[in-house]
């Protein structure tokens, strides 16, 4: 399939699933992560790193007492979560935004993902 360069303003169905088709979402708990990220990761700036602030006592760090503005990549209309894949429509809101918003999404919840299942 060829790839297309995102154009901000514009509307996109994204879909992605499991390598193998394997299921991605094996619970409930991965699925609310999944929806989770979908919130977290749609800002300009960077993700903490949120396991390892909260396990040390440390949340203050990184300001999670409190709620800083955020500048969205991304406007989400609308997701579906399946087993083994997800369908996003969403708008891009600034340049680059879509590619940004699905490199931390992908990272991020395959990093969970693999944590949890220990395959790494």
């Amino acid at each position: 399939m060829q790839r297309i360069k995102p154009v901000t303003g514009e509307i996109y169905h994204i879909y992605n699933r499991g390598v193998e088709k394997r299921s991605t979402f094996l619970d409930d708990k991965d699925r609310f992560r999944f929806i989770h990220d979908l919130f977290e990761f749609n800002d300009e700036a960077p993700v903490k790193n949120l396991t390892y602030y909260i396990g040390r006592n440390k949340s203050k760090e990184v300001g999670l007492h409190k709620r800083l503005p955020r500048k969205l990549l991304i406007e989400l209309l609308a997701f579906c979560v399946m087993p083994n894949h997800f369908h996003l429509l969403v708008r891009q809101k600034v340049d680059g935004g879509v590619t940004e918003f699905m490199r931390k999404l992908g990272t991020g919840y395959t990093n969970y993902f693999n944590q949890k299942y220990s395959r790494v």
